[in-house]
């Protein structure tokens, strides 16, 4: 949860620094709720369609509690911690302590806060009055115009309408659509991959299992010591990512 929510204040607090320096228009599709619409607040307008949905003001998270799952499969997990709240996620055998139930739903409120503060200064919009439609509900883009969510109903044209009227560009003049995408990888590339995948991870397992086979000194169990061998290896591999988490399970 953490995590995501960095990207997310990061990517707007960046669309926020752009759109002091130019117009910046947001377009939503089909859906751009969460954080997609994290990400269209921060432009100067919002554009979505009748039926996008939209707003989902609001932080869902929890932990799962696979102590049972565990017995019933006769796999036992000690974790060595030092810290009050160390285990807090770590722990996933057993469910929360009292205090650290607490502490967790204290920090999804945070988080809550921190979203919804966010979009009622986008929006330039109370508090009090964005809390009406966060809580996490979720909202057509006509319901989400009504709200005071977006700024106009409509599609990418419209959206390209108000970026020119922003910058001060006539409506009758021709502009140069740009669109930025990852090219999808034609079939022999992905084969090609698969190929480089197997390949690296074969050789990885066989220098890590000789490591193991042949070692030298004073020995102890340290999962970091085959993680780190295992990083010095490029890890857009999918494969030697499998075997790291299944050493980190063993």
């Amino acid at each position: 949860m953490l995590l995501l929510l960095i990207c997310k204040f990061w990517m707007w607090r960046e669309i926020r620094l752009l759109a002091a320096s130019k117009p910046v228009i947001a377009s939503m599709s089909d859906v751009a709720a969460s954080g997609g619409y994290y990400m269209a607040m921060g432009a100067d307008a919002i554009v979505a369609e009748s039926l996008t949905l939209t707003g989902s003001i609001g932080v869902v998270t929890g932990k799962f509690n696979l102590g049972k799952l565990y017995e019933k499969i006769g796999f036992n997990k000690e974790i060595i911690s030092r810290g009050r709240y160390a285990e807090l996620l770590a722990a996933e055998q057993r469910p929360f302590r009292p205090d650290e139930a607490e502490l967790f739903a204290k920090s999804a409120r945070h988080a809550y806060k921190q979203f919804r503060d966010k979009a009622a200064l986008s929006r330039s919009m109370a508090v009090e009055k964005m809390e009406e439609v966060a809580q996490g509900r979720v909202w057509t883009g006509n319901d989400a115009a009504s709200h005071g969510l977006v700024d106009a109903i409509g599609g990418l044209s419209r959206a390209i309408a108000i970026a020119k009227m922003k910058a001060n560009i006539p409506q009758d003049r021709q502009v140069t659509l740009v669109e930025i995408s990852r090219p999808s990888p034609s079939l022999p590339e992905i084969l090609l991959g698969i190929g480089n995948s197997l390949v690296g991870a074969d050789r990885t397992v066989k220098e890590l299992l000789q490591g193991l086979t042949f070692p030298e000194g004073v020995q102890a169990r340290m999962d970091g010591i085959m993680f780190q061998t295992l990083e010095e290896y490029p890890f857009g591999n999918p494969i030697l990512s499998i075997i790291k988490d299944y050493l980190s399970s063993l």
